[in-house]
């Protein structure tokens, strides 16, 4: 199945603004981090801007948009919803902030209630009961993958804010969301292994088939060592380096510069890699020529 990218640039980037906000309100709950919510904030909102660009772009005539937005279930309507609710934790966040007023306990925990929802619906509107590997699996990804964006965010900003408590939970937050994300991926890969695909060949009479169809592949052998391997293998290799990463830096704190341009680069390599692999494994149940 060929890679739409504007898609995979739209959930990168939604689940980057659903990190950075609900890295943001740890550190407000934690009375820490107040010199980069700013920023941060400021960062989370280009990010959902970038992310609805993708949208827009994979649709290629924006009108398309409102044909599915007379249905409340379809995905894209969902998608909506959930872009404005962040759009709202957003404002709030920027107007409380501007006012000098401390970001309250109760904005924070509803910031990673939507936050979560906005990446869990995200992940169900590319649900496929057809496609395997497009099952619940897909939501665990997500949000794995939006708690190691949004830490490795965190981190980056710290750093630049030379806040070194703000620091120190980032790091830690990395090392967390990577057992997290290395759990979404395990839990992603027990799936895959349930399912497997049909073959049925090629036939001059599709009408009249001489032959019965034949299991030739499952959908983990296709991930682990088939055309999906190196998608695979990166992403599942990557997580480990941010997870290694995360666990020297918790004693060079102040120093940890370098290993989180290293966790930076391979997140994102592995965000991509793990988006680009679905579609690889994107086959329906039965194919048929």
């Amino acid at each position: 199945m060929e890679t739409q990218w504007p898609l995979v640039i739209f959930t990168l980037f939604v689940c980057l603004t659903s990190g950075i906000l609900g890295g943001m309100s740890i550190l407000a709950l934690k009375g820490e981090g107040k010199t980069l919510q700013m920023t941060a904030l400021i960062t989370s909102a280009v990010s959902l801007v970038v992310g609805g660009l993708g949208a827009f772009l994979h649709l290629q005539h924006w009108e398309r948009i409102f044909n599915g937005f007379g249905h409340i279930t379809s995905g894209i309507t969902q998608e909506l919803i959930g872009c404005v609710a962040l759009a709202i934790i957003i404002v709030i966040w920027f107007v409380m902030l501007r006012g000098d007023k401390p970001v309250s306990k109760a904005l924070a925990w509803v910031t990673i209630v939507v936050a979560a929802c906005m990446v869990i619906a995200t992940a169900h509107s590319y649900l496929m009961p057809a496609r395997p590997a497009w099952g619940l699996a897909l939501i665990a990804f997500y949000l794995g993958n939006a708690c190691i964006l949004g830490a490795v965010a965190i981190w980056l900003i710290a750093i630049l804010k030379k806040d070194e408590a703000a620091e120190r939970t980032g790091i830690q937050l990395t090392f967390i969301a990577s057992i997290v994300q290395l759990v979404g991926d395990a839990v992603f890969v027990a799936a895959c292994g349930m399912a497997s695909i049909a073959q049925f060949g090629y036939y001059a009479d599709p009408t009249s088939m001489t032959t019965a169809p034949v299991h030739i592949d499952s959908l983990l052998t296709v991930m682990m060592t088939g055309e999906g391997a190196l998608m695979f293998w990166g992403f599942i290799i990557c997580a480990v380096i941010a997870l290694v990463c995360a666990l020297v830096a918790k004693k060079k704190v102040g120093d940890s510069k370098v290993y989180m341009v290293v966790a930076a680069i391979v997140i994102l390599a592995a965000s991509v890699m793990f988006r680009v692999l679905i579609y690889q494994l994107g086959y329906p149940m039965v194919l048929l020529y």
